[in-house]
């Protein structure tokens, strides 16, 4: 059998240090090394401040890319496409929609490819009127120009079913569980154990911040809301968010590793009122490190929760009041369940072990 070289493009890099796409190169590539398949992953020079040859075992490639809103992903990803061809590899997982146009040239190149697919990003408020067309149409090439195209859950897998005669591959997200965690960082935003909820994400319209803002704030408790994240792209949209603070309200920015998961793990519950959601990374690791979340009864949501917690109606705010009162007065929130989901559905080393198994074939 022919040696495969694997690449990986698409995504902003690893480490991960922003979306659910890099979070899932991340787990997955460093599991291939360890099966001993030559990987490499392309990264966005301008997104890192250090520069490393390999990252446990997985070598990195840096290329530039033009930082607009517009442009960072597809000129990074025209960029990834020349140089994986002029280095032969003979295997390519290209993550996004938007990536798409690119699928033919590794077809002339009979480079195979492996597309990971999001959700119905044309519905994301931030694109205008050509840019929903684009995705639209870079969908048809996701699905027909890849050897194989990989959705993240089964509402959208469903979907893609009732489109097109050509089959997705179901490969979920996955979620990691720790030991350990440090209360060094509650000291630093003055909170108490239990005595918070918290939202992790960007920054975007869709995500309906000032929705879970202003509707938490109508609540009689002395809980704070922890909010996580930003938007370094944005930045207008982002200080409207953080225009809405008040002495409840614990804005942090973007937070990674042991401080993003302490938090995580000692908050009362996870909460997100975002109105267009596929496989929500943060969903996942809220189930995985704190075991509660409260999100909108998106079908989305629902299926990746599988029965674990309760949701709200999209945009009801005397759902979303009622359902968050009922979590901050229970005392015995059953966290077991949803931990015990996780460990069934979302396992990196199996979803790892899917993903070789295409790679091979």
């Amino acid at each position: 059998m022919k040696k495969i070289r694997l690449a990986i493009i698409g995504t902003r890099g690893i480490p991960a240090s922003y979306s659910g796409f890099e979070t899932s190169v991340e787990e997955t590539s460093i599991r291939f090394a360890r099966n001993k398949l030559n990987t490499t992953v392309y990264c966005r020079k301008n997104h890192y401040t250090e520069y490393f040859d390999n990252y446990n075992d997985v070598k990195l490639v840096y290329l530039p890319s033009i930082k607009t809103k517009h442009l960072d992903t597809i000129t990074n990803t025209f960029l990834s496409t020349i140089h994986c061809i002029i280095k032969k590899y003979n295997v390519v997982l290209v993550y996004g929609i938007g990536n798409s146009i690119f699928l033919l040239i590794f077809k002339i190149f009979r480079i195979k490819t492996i597309s990971i697919v999001d959700g119905a990003d044309w519905e994301r408020n931030k694109w205008g009127k050509f840019a929903k067309i684009f995705l639209k149409f870079s969908r048809f090439l996701a699905v027909n120009l890849s050897h194989y195209y990989v959705v993240d859950n089964e509402i959208l897998m469903t979907s893609y079913n009732k489109i097109f005669r050509k089959k997705p591959i179901y490969i979920p997200y996955g979620a990691n569980f720790k030991s350990s965690y440090s209360k060094e960082i509650l000291n630093k935003y003055n909170l108490k154990i239990r005595n918070y909820l918290i939202f992790i994400g960007r920054f975007v319209k869709e995500k309906r911040i000032e929705f879970l803002i202003n509707n938490f704030l109508k609540l009689n408790s002395d809980i704070k809301l922890v909010i996580v994240g930003g938007n370094s792209i944005d930045k207008e949209y982002e200080n409207k968010i953080l225009s809405l603070g008040s002495s409840k309200i614990v804005f942090t920015g973007f937070l990674y590793g042991d401080q993003y998961e302490s938090l995580l793990h000692y908050a009362k519950s996870y909460v997100s009122s975002s109105e267009l959601e596929g496989t929500s990374p943060s969903l996942l690791s809220a189930m995985a490190i704190n075991g509660y979340a409260l999100v909108s009864n998106l079908k989305e949501n629902k299926a990746t929760l599988k029965g674990s917690c309760k949701t709200f109606e999209k945009e009801n705010s005397n759902d979303f009041i009622k359902k968050l009162d009922g979590i901050i007065s229970s005392k015995n929130l059953n966290r077991e369940k949803t931990f015990k989901i996780v460990k069934k559905h979302y396992n990196w080393d199996v979803i790892s072990n899917q993903y070789i198994e295409l790679i091979i074939n």
